[in-house]
């Protein structure tokens, strides 16, 4: 089974705004054995909208659309789907209740214009938004399934588990998953992780599904094999042999992510990060969580230390310089201390940013390991 994920909206073709929705859909999709086929986005053009509808119409069983459904002049999604189709727009009470409801209860004037957000093709079934006043709604054209979704993630997030979850969940149940593993390798360039993986793998069966990716990340180069799961006998073998080849030079492995892991380790502690080495890496890969966090802390500094500041501390990590190709990675959780070297195999000149970069990743999987 394939799908196809269609964005509208000026704000991402013009760069205002990333579009991650397609990264999420297609995530939950994988999840459940459907294949994305394409992702396209357009901005607020009736005639752009009907062209992408049509090109991806004819590439899957599902599409989804995102964006278009808000109540001012430039959200016509549900317009263009309903000429598209040749299904001719119906008001929905219940959605106008929903819409009244949910902004005198926060003490918004409900508008009129906002009931623009209320129609929807003959024959679709409205998909109630539990985050917003922009309901999705989901219909069948010739032999296309349509999930028509609004733009905010938090909203299609509320949407897909209130009503799409289990219509796909449903569909899918027989469908034959594709499993994905994947290793996280640090330290040496693509071409070289490339040879080596191709090469063990150049006497691999031939006669089923079998997909090699590679994905660089800095400071990672991140290797991905793909096989249906009903192939795990045959395959299982193959993977063997590339965990044998990539342990040594791998950090995480199926799409973990350390600083993640450092997240779930520490979140209930009073942590400090000493950093002298990293130049802001350190902080930039465990920003994401720390509004999860509170309670952490971070001193950084390009100077060396000349007091020992985490002397009587039980739960801190610290990276100090060594020399050009290494540093000391010191922490302590629940006072229990641990130092290391960390060396970097990139020696040039003018690989010093890269080698911050090594210093950082291999000091939080350090960091993640198990108490």
């Amino acid at each position: 089974m394939k799908a196809s994920i269609l964005a509208i909206g000026t704000e991402l073709t013009s760069g205002q705004i990333i579009n991650k929705n397609a990264s999420t859909i297609s995530h939950k999709l994988k999840a459940l054995g459907v294949q994305t086929s394409a992702h396209l986005t357009v901005p607020d053009d009736r005639s752009a909208i009907v062209d992408a509808l049509n090109f991806l119409a004819g590439k899957s069983e599902l599409l989804f659309v995102t964006g278009g459904l808000g109540p001012t002049s430039d959200d016509f999604t549900r317009e263009v789907i309903s000429e598209w189709t040749k299904q001719p727009l119906h008001f929905d009470e219940t959605s106008w209740k929903q819409i009244q409801d949910r902004l005198t209860s926060r003490g918004f004037v409900v508008k009129d214009m906002q009931k623009q957000q209320c129609y929807y093709p003959q024959g679709a079934e409205v998909l109630y938004n539990s985050e917003g006043t922009a309901n999705g709604f989901y219909l069948l054209h010739s032999s296309t399934e349509i999930f028509v979704l609004p733009g905010p993630p938090r909203e299609i997030e509320a949407v897909w588990r209130d009503h799409i979850q289990s219509k796909l969940i449903n569909k899918t149940k027989n469908i034959v998953k594709v499993v994905t593993r994947s290793w996280d390798t640090i330290g040496f360039g693509e071409s070289d992780i490339a040879f080596q993986v191709e090469e063990t793998l150049k006497h691999r069966p031939r006669n089923s599904f079998f997909e090699i990716g590679y994905r660089v990340h800095l400071p990672y180069v991140e290797v991905k094999l793909s096989y249906q799961s009903s192939d795990e006998e045959t395959w299982g073998f193959w993977v063997a042999k590339i965990e044998q080849l990539l342990s040594p030079m791998t950090v995480s492995r199926d799409f973990t992510d350390v600083a993640e892991q450092v997240l779930k380790k520490l979140k209930d502690y009073d942590f400090t990060f000493y950093d002298y080495v990293s130049n802001g890496f350190m902080h930039a890969r465990l920003s994401p969580f720390l509004k999860n966090v509170p309670s952490w802390s971070f001193k950084q500094s390009d100077s060396v230390l000349s007091v020992d500041l985490f002397e009587n501390e039980d739960n801190f990590s610290a990276l100090l310089p060594f020399e050009d190709d290494k540093v000391i990675f010191i922490y302590s959780v629940d006072g229990k201390r641990t130092q290391i070297t960390i060396e970097a195999p990139m020696k040039a000149k003018l690989m010093g940013e890269r080698r911050k970069q090594y210093f950082t990743e291999i000091a939080l999987a350090e960091l993640a390991k198990p108490v």
